[in-house]
């Protein structure tokens, strides 16, 4: 059973849940054992990983967290526009969702469940891990609305660069700034900077 468990922690990048080993039929008294025999290690409340497991704070954030989207500033690191590392995570959940566990660790921002999906990508963490985050045009638009973000300048800077990328597509922008109903705001901001 044991080399069972350690196959299935391989294909889910060498970290497994209880509940998920239990979804696959297998009892979790296996997972204590394996970690009393040192063939597995406990690295947080209910997180087992293997010895090949490579620790990733961003990736390890959204495995306890999967109702999270790296946003703001650490968007903007994933998408390549800011080369220092954000000093704490920036995040967006629903509004619905309770961010009890997590609240002192990141810069928490709340949005409706119409807007909460609109622009997700996936991008790689710099361990190479998938995580989920927002494109550029999301991410613009969040550090309009939110201007306490980033400073004025610092904002108006990585905007420039963001709209300078070939990935960069205005139209999508605006798009998503009528859903956001934040379309005067950002056109304004993007008319002032240009």
């Amino acid at each position: 059973m044991e080399d069972k468990i350690l196959e299935i922690m391989k294909n889910n990048n060498n970290i497994i849940t209880p509940s998920k080993l239990e979804k696959a039929g297998i009892s979790r008294v296996y997972l204590y054992n394996m970690e009393k025999d040192g063939l597995i290690e406990k690295i947080d409340r209910g997180i087992y990983v293997t010895k090949e497991f490579i620790y990733d704070e961003y990736y390890l954030f959204q495995f306890k967290y999967p109702k999270t989207i790296f946003s703001h500033n650490t968007a903007l690191y994933f998408n390549n526009m800011t080369e220092r590392t954000p000093i704490n995570m920036d995040v967006t959940i629903c509004r619905e969702y309770n961010p009890h566990r997590f609240k002192d660790l990141v810069n928490i921002y709340k949005v409706s469940k119409e807007i909460f999906d609109l622009g997700v990508v996936e991008r790689k963490s710099p361990q190479g891990m998938d995580i989920k985050t927002y494109n550029l045009e999301r991410t613009i638009c969040d550090i309009i609305k939110d201007k306490n973000s980033l400073d004025i300048e610092t904002r108006n800077k990585v905007i420039r660069k963001c709209i300078k990328s070939k990935e960069f597509n205005s139209n999508l922008m605006f798009e998503y700034a009528k859903k956001m109903k934040i379309y005067d705001k950002v056109r304004n901001h993007m008319e002032a900077i240009i």
